[in-house]
């Protein structure tokens, strides 16, 4: 019967946590991008040895994305994304009692980054934990928004505080930040809700290697896997090189393609939360799938054209409102589409494919554009990956519990 699921104002505090900590991560994948002249000068290195500061992450989250995922599955939530926050908060505040130096800074990222992958693969397992099915878009998207929150703060804040108070105060705030985040996790975070929020799933036997045989087996999850493939790479391959792209096709001043830049992921913020919002209102989430490529693709084909930057903020407006909201989509459709006990592998797959793409995307984009000496034919191609993902995404059935099949 219902009566014997409900759910608790707590999760509300459960979400809240989970947000900042998630948001950490983020802060600190991108701490040291935005003041790279900076870390040059201050420790005599050349750009392509500051690069790493940001590169390991994704790396590393190409290898432990899985295992992280089957983890969290195994041990619960509060411990498995609590390893996360263990990695975050620990590797922060090393920053701060170490000498600073190119390489322990580099040994802290690292430590960083191994906590990511058991952060970012805990939403759907939050979601499915503690919120009701009709909250789970909103849960989800609540979640994909706090990693932009870190994304802006990170480039926002980080050169403000070393201009102002110098790099060692900028370690300390973001240090002090991580052992809150660390300490909240522990110690506010329950196990679990007194009472499912939740009917259970039916009997299932237990699996080998954390349910990958059994995801893998569903083609409509076999399906999404090819939109998170696309949609991810794309937007990560994207933005990495965006303000160059401003910059060489359109010969835009460098604070105006950053100024482009940092609208586009704002933009994807508030979508983050307003379209998964809509999503569970009227009980759809096929149709924002269809739409996030569709709009990708014509928006990345208008960067080729459009002239001027009113036209490319407007344009990148569009774009990271719809590509990126696209995000906690794609995971509340994973959870739906393999239940709440896979939710963290099956998150942890998608992430894994996305990551693989940029992996492959970020490098290919800038070595197209030395090759042909523009970034015309890159923006092509990554506007017919996006074709690509939306023809895949009208196959794909609405996985929404309301949804007519």
């Amino acid at each position: 019967m219902d009566q014997q699921y409900r759910v608790y104002g707590y999760r509300w505090v459960v979400l809240g946590i989970y947000m900042f900590v998630a948001a950490l991560t983020q802060l600190y994948w991108l701490n040291f991008a935005s003041i790279a002249t900076y870390i040059e000068e201050m420790f005599k290195i050349p750009a392509s040895d500051i690069q790493w500061f940001t590169l390991i992450f994704p790396l590393v989250q190409v290898l432990l994305t899985i295992p992280a995922g089957i983890i969290i599955d195994k041990i619960g939530f509060k411990w498995g994304v609590g390893i996360g926050a263990i990695f975050t908060g620990l590797f922060a505040l090393l920053r701060i009692f170490v000498p600073p130096s190119f390489e322990m800074l580099l040994i802290a990222q690292a430590g960083i980054s191994l906590g990511q992958p058991f952060v970012l693969n805990g939403v759907t397992k939050l979601a499915t934990m503690w919120f009701s099915p009709k909250e789970e878009a909103t849960v989800v998207g609540l979640g994909s928004l706090a990693l932009f929150v870190g994304m802006i703060v990170s480039l926002g804040l980080t050169p403000a505080l070393v201009q102002d108070m110098g790099f060692s105060q900028m370690l300390w705030i973001y240090g002090i930040a991580g052992l809150i985040g660390m300490l909240a996790f522990i110690f506010f975070i329950k196990p679990r809700p007194a009472t499912p929020s939740r009917a259970p799933e039916q009997d299932q036997p237990e699996v080998k290697w954390g349910g990958m045989g059994v995801i893998l087996k569903n083609r409509n999850f076999l399906l999404l896997g090819f939109v998170a493939l696309i949609g991810i790479g794309v937007f990560n391959g994207l933005t990495t090189w965006l303000e160059k792209i401003l910059h060489d096709m359109h010969n835009m001043a460098l604070t105006d393609a950053g100024n482009v830049s940092a609208v586009l992921i704002f933009s994807g913020l508030v979508g983050c939360f307003v379209i998964p919002f809509i999503s569970d209102k009227i009980g759809r989430r096929k149709p924002f799938l269809i739409l996030a490529p569709l709009v990708g693709a014509l928006c990345i084909t208008a960067l080729i054209f459009i002239q001027g930057y009113t036209a490319n903020m407007l344009n990148g407006i569009a774009l990271g409102f719809f590509l990126i909201s696209a995000l906690p989509v794609m995971l509340t459709m994973s959870a739906e589409i393999t239940g709440p006990r896979y939710a963290g592998v099956s998150v942890g797959y998608l992430q894994l494919l996305g990551n693989v793409a940029a992996v492959i995307l970020v490098p290919t984009i800038e070595g197209l554009n030395s090759a042909t000496g523009q970034f015309v034919l890159p923006l092509i191609i990554l506007a017919v990956l996006l074709l690509i993902s939306f023809t895949i995404a009208l196959f794909i059935r609405d996985t929404h519990p309301g949804a007519a099949v």
